[in-house]
């Protein structure tokens, strides 16, 4: 059978999701945008999600909610605080406050990052999860490197 890929906006295929996950099945989406850099790659990686137990969720996880706009977005848990929650992006430096439960649709269970399938319970995981938090005084500058390294090693790609 062969592959077929559909590109469509979230707030078109929420039923489908929404569906999906109620009756347990996982969902795979292709991460867009730049937010979770360096882990995760716009139009490169994907993300297995999972229906969330909302009062199982903790910091490092990475739900995919929907801000009071109508935005999806899929940032890291950072804080929780009486069951609300604190998210930032992998590659942001500004903390957005005050996500309430019930704006969380999915957590991920895991990506797949360059095809290679990455658990969010595993120990390597866990550990860059930590990593990356102790750094983030540092990332703007980590996240400049990354993007020129990146655009290096692209340039050589096309040649």
């Amino acid at each position: 059978m062969e592959k077929q890929v559909v590109k469509t906006s979230l707030e078109e295929i929420s039923p489908l999701i929404n569906g999906c996950l109620d009756n347990g099945l996982d969902v795979i989406l292709t991460v867009t945008g730049n937010s979770m850099q360096p882990l995760l790659e716009h139009n490169r990686d994907q993300v297995v999600l999972q229906k969330p137990e909302a009062s199982k969720l903790k910091k490092g996880d990475v739900p995919l909610y929907i801000r009071k706009n109508g935005q999806y977005v899929l940032h890291r848990i950072v804080a929780v605080n009486e069951g609300v929650y604190t998210m930032l992006g992998d590659a942001q430096t500004v903390l957005e406050k005050g996500i309430k439960p019930e704006q969380i649709v999915a957590v991920a269970k895991g990506f797949y990052r360059k095809g290679r399938f990455i658990d969010c319970n595993g120990a390597v995981y866990r550990c860059w999860v930590s990593l990356w938090w102790h750094l983030r005084r540092i990332r703007p500058y980590l996240l400049k490197s990354h993007r020129i390294v990146k655009k290096i090693s692209d340039g050589k790609r096309a040649q």
